[in-house]
């Protein structure tokens, strides 16, 4: 009796074990909870529209970290704190961009490399607002092909309009699929021969007038080749100006970011300097009104050369007297000549 008491008590542990252990597996995949280690960084946007805590944090689409927090600052920006995993190298070049997840409105935070300087982004660092992209208007979007979706059955909407947002997110690879749905619109506009047939007719007129301009558009597609040709051999030279021009860029962008400092110190020395002019301008205005006499007196002075000539009528020497009072000590006078009192 004792024994199978024992037995049905293993059992029992065993079985409690084996539930919990699934149990907590399920909650954490469906919960998606993550146990790597990551840091925290921030990102300043001008628009969140469909972001929220949870949303995935991914780099070429993959997952590297989920959004935190989502905050109004006082300026109308918005901050989102996110994390990304320690293997992840943010630099100051890196851009935050809000991408479609599905055509029902998820969202997820994709990190970009893009141009400017490669220093590295500590833990807490803030990507500026300038380097962040909100989510494509999706109502922008679909409106403007509006007049083309007309044209197609529900089903050819729905996937036409899941192509479209990949697409202008830079999902390239999209673009295949992208121009088949366009070729089913085709095929869908091809009953429309009236104005098929008119534009044929408009085509015909414009062929028949380059038919009578056929030696200057010889000449014009002879060029073009020519300047393509020129382009092709040298696509080494403009590649590499592309990487200087690239890498001046960023040159520049450190440069700026450095000399901000000092040009406010400018600015705030200058913003000094007019003030203390504006508040004694009796004295600058006469300093600027007897300057050009002493500029003229001064100039007459070095008529000769670069150097000055003086004259002396009398040299004399101040010491210091009984009491602190001073007392002068001709050395020598001249009272005639050009020193001649008058």
């Amino acid at each position: 009796m004792k024994v199978n008491l024992r037995h049905t008590v293993w059992r029992l542990a065993v079985f409690l074990i084996v539930t919990m252990l699934g149990l907590f597996a399920l909650l954490t995949i469906f919960g998606q909870f993550r146990f790597d280690t990551a840091r925290n960084y921030r990102a300043e946007f001008l628009d969140v529209t469909g972001l929220a805590n949870g949303n995935f944090v991914r780099i070429a689409g993959v997952e590297v970290g989920k959004v935190r927090n989502i905050s109004l600052k006082s300026d109308g920006n918005v901050e989102v704190e996110f994390s990304a995993d320690d293997s992840v190298v943010l630099t100051e070049g890196s851009r935050a961009v809000i991408r479609w997840g599905d055509v029902i409105g998820g969202r997820y935070l994709a990190l970009e490399e893009g141009a400017g300087g490669m220093k590295i982004l500590g833990a807490g660092a803030t990507i500026p607002v300038d380097r962040t992209e909100p989510a494509l208007d999706l109502d922008v979007l679909i409106g403007g092909f509006r007049p083309l979706f007309r044209a197609l059955d529900p089903e050819q909407v729905n996937a036409l309009a899941g192509q479209l947002i990949a697409a202008f997110q830079g999902q390239g690879v999209t673009i295949g699929s992208f121009l088949n749905q366009t070729a089913a619109l085709t095929a869908t506009l091809a009953d429309r021969d009236a104005l098929i047939g008119q534009v044929i007719a408009n085509l015909s007129t414009v062929l028949g007038s380059l038919g009578d301009r056929s030696d200057q558009f010889a000449t014009a597609v002879d060029s073009l080749s020519e300047l393509m040709s020129g382009l092709a051999a040298r696509k080494q030279d403009i590649s590499d100006g592309v990487a200087h021009i690239n890498a001046g860029s960023a040159s520049i962008a450190d440069l700026l970011q450095q000399s901000r400092a000092p040009m406010k110190k400018a600015v705030q020395e200058a913003d000094r300097t007019a003030a203390t002019v504006l508040a004694d301008q009796q004295y600058v205005d006469h300093v600027l009104e007897n300057l050009p006499a002493a500029l003229r007196i001064l100039n007459r002075q070095a008529l000769y050369g670069d150097y000055f000539t003086f004259y002396f009528c009398e040299v004399a020497l101040k010491l210091n007297g009984k009491g602190g009072q001073p007392m002068y000590v001709k050395v020598a006078e001249q009272t005639s000549g050009r020193c001649t009192p008058k």
